[in-house]
């Protein structure tokens, strides 16, 4: 009698489960969009007026000038509050694999764009995607949760519109043509023309170890965004880091900033929280972190203190 009052009581523990089990297979069905038709959708609102997909390809047709929401407003940094300003165009078709579906994994772009807004793309896994040359505006927040396995780079805006179009986003590899004027790239990661500034390394490119190349004499603000590598190599001859240099590098371990460094900007350090091993050029000092919620991995204070290139040791407390 005992054993059979508890197998029923068993089964009923099991029957909520199982029904919420149900359930969740059924919100899988809604949230994973699976019967929703993005054909009809862009029908009805007249996507194919102007763009088409073919073999997993989205193709623009000549005439588009625009994607993206047009900008109204910005940060005025003078009077610290923001702005409206006037749009720089009419806001275009926005692609939202979330909410409109659209199976493709690259972009033909035509040679009539020229503006690329805020949210053009998002959700989207991109196994190639082109910048092209003829872009004249580029817009931060362009892309929102995308995925780049290659982002081919032929327009000659500056190189701060680039990355900073790629907040939220993940590069594994950058590629730039032979005879772009301004920049070129070496295993994928982002350099200018002359290799003396290094622009950007990927931040989904997956080696524990990146030796800057002989030559680079800057790295640029935010350069480095990358959750994977563990050590980083810099040469005798680099002269300056930009702000944020190595932010965002949370398994980095150690690194040793040569002699010749003679300028480092604001938090290079920031958010770098497995840091452990720095050496620093005599009389220079940088923030171990600027978020004060890590401080309480160091046992002493929170900055790092340059001693003529011998390595300061702050072991983690566990």
């Amino acid at each position: 009698m005992k054993r059979l009052l508890a197998l029923l009581l068993v089964l009923l523990l099991l029957l909520p489960i199982c029904a919420w089990g149900e359930e969740a297979e059924d919100d899988d069905d809604w949230d994973g969009w699976d019967d929703w038709d993005w054909r009809a959708e862009w029908e009805e609102r007249g996507y194919f007026d102007f763009c088409d997909v073919q073999d997993g390809t989205l193709i623009l047709f000549e005439g588009v000038t625009a994607l993206g929401e047009a900008i109204e407003h910005e940060w005025n940094q003078e009077l610290d509050i923001t702005v409206e300003i006037d749009p720089k165009f009419e806001s275009g078709p926005s692609f939202a694999r979330d909410t409109d579906g659209g199976d493709f994994h690259r972009v033909s772009l035509p040679t009539t764009l020229w503006y690329l807004g805020m949210d053009a793309f998002s959700f989207y896994d991109f196994q190639e995607f082109t910048l092209p040359a003829q872009l004249e505006v580029l817009e931060r927040d362009v892309f929102y949760c995308c995925d780049f396995d290659v982002l081919r780079i032929e327009t000659t805006l500056p190189a701060t519109d680039i990355v900073g179009c790629l907040y939220d986003c993940f590069v594994t590899a950058y590629e730039v043509p032979e005879d772009h004027p301004f920049y070129k790239t070496v295993d994928g990661v982002l350099f200018s023309k002359d290799g003396k500034t290094l622009l950007s390394y990927p931040n989904y490119k997956k080696d524990t170890h990146y030796d800057v190349p002989a030559g680079v004499e800057r790295i640029s603000e935010r350069a480095f965004n990358n959750e994977y590598l563990k050590t980083i190599s810099l040469p005798i001859g680099l002269k300056s880091i930009g702000d944020y240099g190595f932010s965002g590098c949370t398994r980095l371990q150690s690194i040793a900033l040569p002699l010749t460094v003679r300028e480092i900007g604001e938090d290079i350090f920031n958010n770098c929280v497995s840091l452990e091993l720095v050496s620093l050029p005599e009389g220079m000092e940088a923030e171990r972190n600027e978020n004060k919620w890590w401080v309480e991995y160091y046992p002493d204070d929170a900055i790092f203190r340059g001693d003529n290139g011998d390595t300061l040791l702050a072991p983690r407390e566990n």
